[in-house]
């Protein structure tokens, strides 16, 4: 069976691989060209920030007022015309940036001489910005390391807005996972459209319009999730099957959604006085203070006398911020090292932070082979510094660190420099985190009543 991979409705165009992005503080600008001199975090996902002024705040926005004719709403720039000297300039300062810091020395067997001798005369002659960006994707792209990337000033800008929480788009405020059958719900968004027309988690998307869901020609790029997505107050017409009930179809208006909804960490008491911390994402700007208020409310009731923590739909995200919510549970310490040609950055844990009642009780930590990149470092760290039992399979493997460079033209290069490395030096990049209890299940097909992996870390911990 081919590797399942879940789709969010509310990404974006841009596919965004699990890894670890480092980068300097404050957020980064769009008018210089140079290396972080102090590595603090990733870039990839979002925060639950205020929005722009006269935008939506967390939550809904339920208005059918129509917006632009586009799926995603973001603050993306319109690609401004370059001149032949300024794509030669940022070829050359990309080029320079890979030759100088990538990784591996030997880039991954690619010759890179060979490339900018191929590639140059293709940039001078570039008509369009977008055909040079996308030139410029491909040169990176061809490192292969599935990692590294280059993202044009429209892609920069929708990051920075999604990673801040004010990255919205028109859509019915579910997450979906692709399987042989169709579209499985995973996640609906209380007050959203499809919560208003009654549909549930483990409903089956099986058709977009009267179309099979996984008709591989009938969508185009953005597939089936492109077809749901659309202009706030249009509607779309969903084919629904939830377990041995007939098919149904639903008709759904679309909204105003707010990606960080999907973002936000949660956490509940489990029957038994078990904690359980959700943690979907750490490109959240603030999913440490998040994951402290939600610890805190929930300890407010009652002590908790063990907490389970998932990661299992982790891809990973600022370094930093992982590593403070590793401090809510450990009082300083290390986690290993993230390692490069030239640097070495010890993961210390900061002091100071860590929340009663959470330093001395038992910890299980849910991982899938979904859990990348800082996500893996969280696993990891906790293992070595509060005996964290894992719980899953084994993680992806995918632990390449990012730094950040950013260009005039407000374009950016994430490249691969440093790998993580655990406390003894073992590299866990292309093996991951192995569990201690190994449960092969496809556990986002079940409840959480029902899910093999949840249920297997509430009996270790009662």
């Amino acid at each position: 069976m081919h590797r399942l991979r879940i789709i969010l409705l509310f990404l974006t165009t841009l596919v965004i691989t699990g890894c670890t992005f480092v980068r300097s503080e404050p957020e980064p600008t769009t008018t210089s060209y140079s290396r972080p001199a102090a590595p603090a975090t990733r870039i990839p996902l979002p925060a639950e920030t205020p929005a722009p002024a006269g935008g939506a705040t967390s939550g809904l926005n339920l208005s059918p007022t129509p917006a632009p004719p586009v799926a995603t709403i973001a603050p993306t720039p319109t690609l401004a015309p370059l001149s032949r000297d300024q794509r030669l300039q940022i070829f050359q300062q990309v080029w320079e940036t890979v030759r100088d810091n990538y990784l591996y020395e030997d880039y991954n067997g690619l010759d890179w001489q060979a490339v900018r001798a191929e590639l140059q005369p293709k940039v001078e002659a570039a008509t369009t910005p977008e055909e040079f960006y996308a030139m410029m994707r491909d040169m990176i792209a061809q490192l292969g390391d599935d990692h590294s990337r280059y993202e044009s000033p429209q892609e920069v800008a929708a990051q920075i807005a999604e990673a801040r929480g004010q990255l919205q788009y028109g859509g019915i405020g579910v997450s979906v996972r692709t399987i042989d059958e169709g579209g499985l719900i995973t996640r609906v968004v209380a007050g959203g459209p499809a919560d208003q027309v009654g549909l549930r988690p483990r409903d089956l998307i099986v058709a977009v319009n009267g179309i099979p869901f996984n008709d591989p020609n009938a969508f185009g790029p953005a597939g089936a999730i492109g077809a749901v997505r659309g202009i706030p107050g249009t509607t779309v017409r969903l084919t629904i099957k939830r377990g041995d009930e007939p098919l149904r179809e639903v008709e759904v208006m679309r909204a105003v959604i707010d990606i960080a909804i999907f973002n936000r960490v949660t956490a509940e008491r489990l029957t038994g006085d078990i904690g359980l911390l959700t943690i979907p994402s750490f490109y959240v700007d603030n999913a440490d203070v998040q994951a402290r208020d939600a610890l805190t409310n929930l300890l407010a009731g009652a002590p908790v006398r063990g907490m389970i923590i998932d990661v299992r739909d982790n891809s990973g995200g600022y370094i930093h911020v992982m590593r403070n919510i590793i401090a809510l549970f450990h009082d300083g310490g290390s986690i290993g090292a993230s390692v490069g040609r030239r640097d070495r950055e010890e993961q210390r844990i900061p002091r100071g932070r860590a929340i009663p009642g959470l330093t001395n009780i038992p910890v299980v930590v849910l991982v899938s082979n979904e859990t990348a990149s800082a996500a893996e470092m969280f696993a990891a760290g906790m293992r070595v510094l509060r005996q964290a039992t894992i719980v899953g399979v084994p993680s992806a493997g995918n632990t390449e660190n990012l730094y950040g460079y950013d260009f005039s033209d407000g374009s950016r290069l994430l490249l691969a420099e440093v790998a993580y490395q655990l406390p003894d030096g073992t590299l866990i990049e292309g093996i991951g985190i192995i569990p201690d209890v190994l449960i092969e299940a496809e556990w986002w097909r079940f409840p959480p009543e029902e899910d093999p992996q949840l249920q297997a870390a509430i009996n270790l911990l009662k």
